[in-house]
């Protein structure tokens, strides 16, 4: 097993543009941004549940339409990154996550409403110029055959962040409040924005109209990838909104106890994420076997979470959980930057399909699950997760028809 430290000088001693790429994306995103976005990332939901009276549709409908507005007006962004080059727009994408967080450092109860929309916006610009651009720049700085084993470590580096992070900004709440977290991340996504501008550039440029896209997405040899993307979206946004509000009323708001067992929870994965990662560099069947087992027994965990009502439940099946999502979003990452890679100079078009198609899911899932919350408890969108897992494997089609 390679350890982050060897992988990191593997990728120095090469001294290539597309390793010396890798690495400083690496940085920028899951070192830097990453901190970022492990210590803030499962308390904003919560915090936007606590500013709006504890009103789940209202959460809902917020992240809806930021899904929403990043599909309608991802296209037209493109002229933009296109003016501006991939790698930079990183740092342009970097200004507006910093103006959504001075915006949340400056919200209350009493502001918070006049201040959705302009939070929205934001949201929905940082996405438009920073989710295409990272993603046709790891497919240019990595390639086939060590996928895998980089797919692996950039999860292990997350994972390493979730242990550090929860921890850090529950304790923060808890004495300092949530104005003392923000400001940490707008320094912290600051540093960021200033690190992408060293991220080397890539020679793409978005080629097709809006009609062109949607034609494309709605073709047949995309169809296995839409569904896929789709369902990976549905499942992303049960994790990312319905899970941390679910903790907050299961542990009665006591932020530092959700931090730490967030934190406890990940410790484990992280070995376990390093050792799939070059599994999956072996034979080209491995991807698609792991995440066929990797999707059942994630669905199983969503299952699990439903009946959840202890701390100590909410650990072993975390736990459970976080260790089979590795076998579940490990080979589906990999196989998607497979993908990408061949798509030859259509890279960045076929990223947008990829990121429009996800949030499209996220969206429908959204909506399912501020139906459901009007008629039972919290916990029963989990369903929606479990459905979407197995979905997922609608990519192992396109992989196996490509």
């Amino acid at each position: 097993m390679e350890r982050i430290t060897v992988v990191l000088g593997r990728l120095r001693s090469k001294g290539s543009q597309r390793q010396e790429g890798f690495l400083q994306l690496f940085i920028s995103k899951r070192l830097i941004q990453g901190l970022a976005t492990a210590l803030m990332g499962m308390f904003v939901p919560i915090f936007l549940y606590q500013m709006t009276g504890e009103e789940f549709w209202v959460v809902g409908a917020f992240y809806a339409a930021v899904s929403v507005g990043y599909a309608l007006f991802l296209v037209p962004g493109m002229s933009i990154t296109n003016k501006i080059g991939f790698s930079k727009t990183l740092a342009f994408g970097a200004l507006f996550s910093v103006a959504q967080f001075v915006i949340l450092y400056f919200a209350d109860e009493l502001n918070i409403w006049k201040l959705l929309l302009p939070l929205v916006v934001m949201m929905v610009a940082y996405r438009i110029f920073h989710w295409v651009p990272y993603h046709v720049d790891f497919t240019a700085f990595t390639k086939g055959g060590e996928r895998g084993r980089d797919v692996s470590l950039m999860f292990a580096t997350i994972a390493f962040m979730g242990m550090v992070g929860p921890l850090l900004a529950g304790y923060i709440i808890d004495n300092s409040g949530y104005d003392v977290l923000f400001a940490v991340g707008v320094v912290l996504l600051a540093a960021a924005g200033v690190s992408y501008l060293f991220v080397p550039a890539v020679d793409e440029k978005f080629t097709w109209t809006y009609k062109e896209t949607i034609q494309h997405m709605a073709s047949p040899g995309f169809r296995n990838v839409l569904v896929g993307e789709m369902a990976n979206g549905a499942e992303v946004i049960v994790s990312l909104i319905a899970w941390p509000i679910f903790l907050y009323e299961v542990l009665e708001g006591n932020f530092f106890e959700i931090g730490a067992l967030s934190t406890v929870i990940v410790a484990v994965t992280i070995v376990v994420q390093l050792i799939v990662g070059k599994h999956l560099d072996g034979k080209g069947d491995s991807k698609i076997q792991t995440l066929k087992r990797g999707s059942m027994l994630y669905a199983i965990g969503w299952i699990f979470k439903i009946f959840v009502i202890s701390a100590g439940q909410i650990f072993f099946v975390g736990l459970y959980h976080n260790v089979t999502k590795i076998f579940l979003k490990t080979p589906y990452s990999a196989i998607l930057y497979d993908m990408s890679g061949e798509q030859g100079k259509y890279v960045d078009e076929f990223t947008v399909m990829r990121e429009i198609s996800s949030h499209i899911g996220r969206a429908i899932a959204l909506a399912l699950m501020v139906g459901l919350t009007f008629v039972m408890p919290i916990e029963w969108t989990f369903v929606i997760g479990v459905v979407a897992s197995l979905a997922v494997n609608a990519i192992y089609h396109a992989h196996h028809n490509r």
